[in-house]
């Protein structure tokens, strides 16, 4: 006779984990959509401010993400 305990809460677990990866991915997703938008706004600020402080800071930003 099965236990339908254990039954249930190995299902609810289960569908427990895959909502969870669910969540997950398109909480990574979110974020590289926001890391690219990023990157692109300091290009732009690179680019603005060519030869300004903030353009440098842009630059040097940048080139420690490239290393990433």
């Amino acid at each position: 006779m099965p236990n339908w305990g254990v039954f249930v809460a190995r299902l609810l677990s289960a569908i427990g984990s895959w909502l969870d990866a669910s969540n997950l991915r398109n909480r990574v997703y979110k974020l590289e959509e926001e890391n690219e938008i990023m990157r692109v706004a300091l290009e732009d600020i690179q680019r603005m401010d060519a030869e300004g402080r903030i353009g440098w800071i842009a630059q040097e930003t940048l080139h420690n993400l490239k290393k990433y």
